[in-house]
């Protein structure tokens, strides 16, 4: 089954939410919505964005107004700076616009770990309130330890929940508090520690450069 039909599988279950996929890049099931309207705090956890999706991203964002957004790497991940360093002209032109519009939302708090295919140094100058974090960064949210990192081997121990990226190819070995951002969009609520995943636009994976064959990203 291809992304495209994964992805409007889910949404059939809710058809004005199907058609809100359809028309504004995201989706948000029923049961979710009626979570947002108590007064949980909202972690949102973001990895491996194409340019492609921002939009998309950034009205999502606005529609669930989370207290925190977590961004765990390559944010312009159509760009592979990792391969490709003379594109970083490209790469600049895309991701600190991105960056600065993250932080145009009501978020109060905003952790964005760089990737391999990120230019750290560049995103600490362009940054204005958000925080570039190393690998493994423990941050606390109210009660909650949430553990940060690109790669997955490089995740910290004994945390509440840990926040990963870079590749689809990496299972969380059933553990539901450690989450990959690549697969999707994940959505926790605190205190109650309810985790929400909703896919991200039709066609990320290949603006990724996904390889079905392999299951791995470049």
């Amino acid at each position: 089954m291809s992304e495209a039909d994964k992805s409007m599988k889910d949404c059939l279950k809710n058809i004005p939410g199907y058609l809100n996929y359809l028309y504004r890049g995201y989706y948000v099931p029923k049961d979710l919505k009626e979570a947002l309207e108590t007064d949980e705090d909202v972690i949102l956890h973001l990895s491996d964005t194409p340019s492609s999706a921002y939009r998309s991203v950034l009205r999502l964002i606005e529609f669930l107004k989370p207290r925190v957004i977590i961004h765990t790497g390559d944010l312009a991940d159509d760009i592979k700076l990792e391969l490709f360093p003379d594109l970083s002209f490209l790469y600049n032109e895309k991701a600190v616009p991105f960056l600065l519009e993250m932080e145009k939302s009501t978020a109060e708090e905003i952790y964005i770990v760089p990737g391999n295919h990120d230019l750290a140094g560049l995103l600490e100058e362009a940054a204005g309130r958000s925080r570039i974090v190393p690998d493994g960064t423990v941050i606390e949210i109210r009660d909650l330890k949430v553990g940060l990192a690109h790669c997955q081997e490089d995740l910290p121990p004994a945390v509440d929940y840990n926040l990963y990226g870079h590749n689809l190819d990496c299972p969380a070995d059933g553990n539901p508090c450690t989450l990959n951002g690549c697969s999707k969009i994940n959505i926790i609520l605190s205190p109650s520690k309810r985790v929400y995943q909703v896919p991200y636009p039709v066609g990320t994976n290949q603006e990724r450069q996904y390889n079905p064959l392999n299951g791995r990203l470049l």
